[in-house]
């Protein structure tokens, strides 16, 4: 992995989770992509990505996030935010990702929110 970013995945029954940590940039954000499609050819469709050490992100990995939530929704999943700092939510708000993504404050949170659907 590039030094300055870093993707440390665990999973919670049937939910994966993928902590994001450093830069998530164009240069390393079709990582993140490859994990998430190699996950969903496994069977998986319901994601948690923690950012909480996320320190940057750039308009293609957001891109790339939209892209794979509405082919993981498709599928009958979904992609749950948690942690995301001041900076990278208002981002998200600013663009406008804020309302097509499921943002939460604790993994738990997010984990426990797959149990209404």
């Amino acid at each position: 992995m590039d030094t300055n970013f870093d993707i440390i995945e665990t999973r919670n029954g049937d939910i994966v989770i993928m902590k994001v940590e450093g830069e998530l940039d164009a240069l390393v954000a079709p990582k993140l992509k490859d994990k998430i499609t190699k996950e969903m050819e496994n069977g998986t469709k319901k994601f948690v990505i923690d950012f909480e050490n996320l320190v940057h992100i750039n308009s293609l990995a957001m891109g790339i996030l939209r892209g794979k939530l509405k082919l993981v929704k498709d599928i009958g999943g979904d992609i749950k935010l948690v942690k995301l700092s001041d900076h990278i939510k208002g981002i998200f708000e600013m663009i406008g990702l804020d309302e097509i993504f499921e943002i939460f404050e604790s993994e738990e949170e997010a984990i426990k929110s797959y149990d209404k659907i």
